[in-house]
């Protein structure tokens, strides 16, 4: 049973008890919560203070507020989370080099998890994913393609939390990508090495070899780091989403 609550901070304490409430009663999605009058008791606490802390555990996702019924159990999504990585990037230190630096090892990670648990379904789910990446023509195709790409590897590793930390760093890595890609043009960078590139994790996760689709991610991720230091280097030349390749 949540305890009672007497110290200061009365919203953020019934938060966490009412999280630790969810998780003695093995609540599942889609399960009600104990009306506000019913919380506010169990925590000797107002109405008003229970509302207050539904209100944020709504805003994290893990609770579904409707008008006029009792909240519900939900799972938090990676909006949810994506919103806090964007909130924690305005107006703090952090750069494209440190998203670059953590989405190196996400991916390396999911890379080497992928050529662990693929699964026939999964791989081929891959291998669709490199088509559409090797066909594309113009510079916009290629974000798209890639970020499928991507998905699928992280999908192939088999890991909700890899998952879903790489779909909530999209926001972030939209900008990103264009960035490097701006870069990568910029020095004269050809398409053809992506493409081999993204081949190469594709043959070790098929392979069933760890280490060696985690190095083939890590080769991948150096090309993008090429591109934003020669972002950064180049004042952030821009090129048009719509342009098509460099000749090779």
């Amino acid at each position: 049973m949540p305890r009672s609550l007497k110290r200061t901070s009365l919203t953020d304490q019934a938060t966490e008890a009412i999280i630790e409430l969810i998780s003695e009663r093995n609540l599942k999605p889609g399960d009600r919560l104990p009306a506000s009058g019913e919380l506010a008791e169990m925590l000797d606490v107002s109405v008003p203070v229970v509302r207050e802390a539904v209100a944020g555990l709504s805003a994290i996702g893990l609770v579904e507020r409707q008008q006029g019924r009792e909240s519900t159990i939900a799972t938090p999504n990676s909006s949810h989370l994506g919103r806090l990585f964007s909130l924690r990037v305005i107006g703090s230190a952090v750069d494209d080099e440190q998203v670059q630096q953590f989405r190196e090892i996400v991916e390396v990670g999911n890379a080497r998890l992928a050529a662990r648990n693929r699964t026939p379904e999964t791989f081929a789910a891959l291998e669709a994913a490199m088509a559409v990446l090797a066909s594309a023509r113009t510079a916009e195709d290629l974000h798209d393609a890639d970020v499928a790409f991507h998905a699928a590897v992280a999908n192939a590793a088999d890991n909700d939390l890899c998952q879903l930390t790489l779909e909530s760093l999209e926001p972030l890595l939209w900008r990103l990508r264009r960035r490097v890609w701006s870069g990568w043009v910029h020095q004269g960078g050809e398409f053809d090495p992506i493409i081999e590139a993204h081949r190469a994790i594709l043959s070790a996760i098929s392979a069933g070899d760890e280490a060696l689709a985690a190095g083939a991610m890590a080769d991948h991720l150096s090309q993008a780091r090429i591109g934003l230091e020669e972002s950064i280097k180049s004042g952030d030349q821009p090129v048009a989403p719509s342009a098509g390749f460099p000749s090779t």
